[in-house]
């Protein structure tokens, strides 16, 4: 039985097959990558802030972040950067695709509703904040490999941002001070 998380992915791989058919548009914006910033204050861990997303966040020391983005299995998304350990966050993603990083930000174009709706179904779905935005915390209940994910969604700037933590539970605390730490510039 599919995960949702995995119907999920399914859905935005043929929602990006779908789009990238459409059209011969071949002005077509590069993906968007990111890069760590220093400038981020952190009370505690290491600052990354997304130089064309502009959100950032703090998140444990000893972990790295890397944009997978540009990556086969991307999904579609504008954004996907990994948190975690170095020994969890490879070079590239695997060919295999079992790779599940202990964090992960996945931002894909469009409204929440229309990206939620396959997170969602058959999930605790409960109410919460990030970055003063109005969220959905959808915690994964299904019996597949995504049972106990977390994935906090909200919408910012025609853009639908997935926070989510991998199965497990075993990163609450940086999963938190993620959620925490996670702002948008103002103005």
């Amino acid at each position: 039985m599919a995960s949702s998380r995995s119907l999920g992915v399914l859905f935005s791989l043929l929602a990006a097959t779908l789009i990238a058919g459409c059209g011969e548009d071949t002005g077509a914006a590069p993906p968007l990558q990111a890069s760590a910033s220093s400038s981020v204050g952190c009370k505690s861990g290491q600052g990354y802030q997304h130089t064309t997303l502009g959100y950032h966040l703090c998140f444990p020391n000893g972990w790295t972040a890397r944009d997978y983005t540009a990556e086969p299995g991307s999904g579609g998304a504008v954004s996907v950067v990994a948190f975690g350990a170095p020994s969890t966050v490879p070079a590239h993603v695997p060919a295999s695709g079992t790779f599940t990083p202990p964090i992960e930000i996945r931002v894909v174009t469009g409204p929440k509703d229309q990206a939620e709706a396959s997170l969602a179904g058959g999930n605790q779905v409960t109410q919460t904040t990030v970055a003063g935005i109005n969220a959905d915390r959808i915690v994964v209940v299904d019996s597949g490999p995504a049972n106990g994910a977390v994935i906090v969604v909200l919408e910012h700037q025609t853009n639908t941002f997935e926070l989510e933590e991998a199965p497990g539970g075993s990163d609450d605390a940086a999963f938190q001070q993620v959620l925490e730490s996670f702002t948008f510039p103002a103005g």
